[in-house]
């Protein structure tokens, strides 16, 4: 699938895509279905694993935003298909913002609207579940919301264009909303050429209270380019130290999702996603993490 350079979001997806740089092929076409996966949680294991104090809590945080990601990769290609196959209206006249958002019950719902140059009033809001048939969504959307993450996406969008242009490397701005409130928009790098993929290079900015951004993680310094194979297990090396960048998550959880074994390692960590349930949450994969041996 190619990503014209139009901003776009994950709540709040504005045209078709926000990315910067010269237009390339996405290593991987979305997938075709929206899968209606619970969330996934941590495989237990014994209080021996020698992993570092609050570890698991700040590989959790990470990951929930890797998995708003990877929904957003999948859920966005369904939308534009459904809105170029005329589920919206006529295609040439249908809203062109995209909006994809998991309700808080887990419903995966996606959709278009039209919002006016200064992000404060969102128009023809049209959505949809993801989850079978494509009915209507029938459920209260907080537009409020949807606009004031427009509006981050594309202040993040214009901020950080000009760099990421210079260097020659496109991205996607995702928003992320937050548990409480709060919303933060990330962008992550997308390969320049097919058959590759980015581990790194992600940068990640908040939304002040008096509606500004503020950048809060910059892993520009560590983007690295690598080969994709067709098939088989999937090794993302992460220049971290302990909990990988959430771009190395994005792209675990998304080549998860398409049946592939993969294997996150850190400078100290090895992470692996795989088959389990955890009770508590329905999950049908889970992160099983280990240190790594250390070199003597």
């Amino acid at each position: 699938m190619r990503f014209p350079s139009i901003l776009l979001g994950a709540t709040a997806l504005l045209g078709l895509a926000a990315c910067a740089g010269r237009s390339v092929t996405p290593t991987t076409e979305p997938a075709t279905a929206v899968r209606m996966s619970p969330p996934e949680a941590d495989a237990p294991t014994s209080p021996r694993d020698a992993l570092p104090a609050g570890f698991r809590e700040a590989f959790a945080e990470a990951d929930r935003r890797a998995r708003t990601i990877a929904y957003w990769y999948q859920c966005v290609g369904t939308i534009a298909r459904l809105r170029a196959g005329g589920t919206f209206g006529p295609a040439a006249a249908a809203p062109r913002v995209i909006y994809c958002e998991r309700t808080d019950d887990g419903i995966p719902i996606g959709g278009v609207y039209d919002i006016d140059p200064a992000f404060r009033t969102v128009k023809r809001f049209s959505t949809v579940r993801l989850d079978g048939a494509r009915p209507r969504y029938s459920g209260s959307i907080d537009t409020a919301r949807v606009a004031m993450e427009a509006k981050l996406v594309s202040e993040v969008t214009r901020v950080i264009t000009p760099a990421w242009a210079k260097l020659g490397r496109p991205f996607s701005v995702v928003p992320v909303p937050l548990a409480g409130g709060g919303m933060e928009a990330w962008a992550i790098p997308r390969a320049t050429k097919a058959r590759m993929f980015v581990t790194g290079g992600d940068v990640a900015y908040a939304r002040n209270a008096d509606g500004t951004a503020r950048r809060i993680v910059d892993h520009t310094g560590t983007w690295t380019q690598l080969p994709l194979a067709a098939t088989g297990p999937l090794t993302v090396t992460s220049a971290e130290r302990e909990v990988a960048a959430v771009t190395d998550l994005v792209t675990a959880r998304y080549h998860a999702e398409l049946g592939r074994e993969v294997t996150v390692f850190t400078t100290t960590i090895r992470s692996a996603l795989v088959s389990g349930l955890d009770p508590a949450t329905g999950a049908r994969i889970v992160w099983q993490h280990a240190a790594k041996p250390v070199a003597r």
